[in-house]
């Protein structure tokens, strides 16, 4: 009876330590901290800069008449393109052609008057010798010749002038491009220097300014030397991708304002994508990292010594203090780990040095 007795008692022993074994096991894998890891990979790394900025016209030209009268045609339709030197407008020209011609009549009767003159002067010249015209009849004789050709110069240069004004009757496009919306129409009295008649914008080309905080201001320079198409433009309403170009220019002063620097790209505006004046998101490409150690952005954590990253050591996460070179919107290029090393990505909040970690998915590049 004793035998059994101590029998029952040890069994009991040995099934409440294996039963504690059990419930302990359980107890650290419930406490083990499920994490998704990502192998740190080699890349290219294009880092940029965003902001915002505004498409402007290559070239800009206001159409205004330089002689006043009536309209007589309009060869254009708002919003036409049209080539340098194309017809736009025609003025009434007759007045024009009455001042041309009273012009050149005045000059036809200056030139008489100038020949008449001359030949006076040399017909006193033989006799003056010979005292049979006196010193004072000759000299006013060369005078009146002078005065002659200064009238003749005279006219001359009003017949020019008048055959501009003649010539400016007619109006063509002193660039390639866009007309806008036209308000004068035909047979109104327009006037010179003043009535507008149309804006012409060039838009092959197409300009994009924009403006980024001052320490970029290495990086645009770089660019404008370089010629490299470091910027890339989207639209501003529905973010379509535009196209890219290089900085053809950098503004010569820095706003104290607010610290920024004015620069300008230029677009090839194929398809005619760019309009002017439109609002554009620009991201500007100002250093390429080519052989850069990649992670993703929710992988890189910040702590009191500094950036690191968590590593999975022998079922535990280990923090490894790292160097920070840049990053995009998606990756973070690092230094101070090898590449291959698996990191976990976007760690829970309960994980801390040294837990407990299972490896739920192995997220791979």
């Amino acid at each position: 009876m004793k035998r059994d007795a101590i029998r029952r008692r040890l069994w009991g022993v040995v099934v409440a330590s294996l039963l504690g074994g059990c419930h302990d096991h359980h107890s650290l894998k419930a406490q083990a901290v499920s994490v998704q890891t990502v192998t740190v990979h080699r890349g290219q790394l294009s880092l940029t800069v965003r902001t915002l900025g505004q498409a402007v016209a290559s070239q800009s030209v206001t159409i205004v008449p330089e002689v006043t009268g009536i309209l007589e045609k309009v060869a254009v339709h708002s919003g036409d393109k049209v080539r340098a030197g194309q017809l736009l407008y025609e003025i009434d020209a007759r007045p024009a052609q009455a001042q041309v011609a009273q012009e050149r009549a005045n000059l036809e009767g200056a030139i008489a008057q100038m020949q008449y003159d001359a030949a006076q002067v040399r017909a006193y010249t033989p006799l003056v010798r010979k005292d049979y015209v006196t010193r004072q009849t000759f000299q006013q004789a060369q005078e009146q010749e002078q005065d002659a050709r200064a009238v003749v110069r005279a006219d001359q240069a009003a017949l020019r002038n008048a055959e501009l004004l003649l010539a400016d009757t007619t109006i063509r496009a002193p660039i390639a491009g866009r007309v806008g919306l036209l308000t004068i129409k035909a047979g109104s009295l327009v006037a010179a220097n003043s009535t507008v008649l149309a804006t012409i914008n060039a838009t092959h080309p197409m300009d994009v300014r924009f403006s980024l905080p001052q320490r970029y201001l290495g990086a645009l320079r770089a660019g404008l030397v370089s010629h490299k198409p470091l910027v890339a433009v989207w639209s501003g309403t529905d973010g379509t991708r535009l196209g890219r170009g290089p900085v053809t220019a950098i503004d010569n002063t820095v706003d104290n304002a607010s610290a920024t620097i004015t620069a300008q790209a230029v677009l090839a505006n194929r398809g005619d994508r760019l309009w002017p004046n439109e609002y554009l998101q620009v991201v500007m490409t100002y250093r390429v990292l080519p052989d850069a150690l990649l992670v993703p952005r929710g992988a890189l954590q910040q702590g009191d010594a500094g950036p690191f990253v968590y590593v999975v050591h022998a079922g535990h996460a280990l923090m490894r203090a790292v160097t920070f070179q840049g990053e995009t919107r998606k990756w973070v290029a690092i230094g101070g780990i090898a590449a291959g090393t698996p990191v976990i990505i976007d760690p829970p909040t309960r994980l801390h040095p040294g837990s407990a970690v299972t490896v739920h998915e192995d997220h791979t590049t």
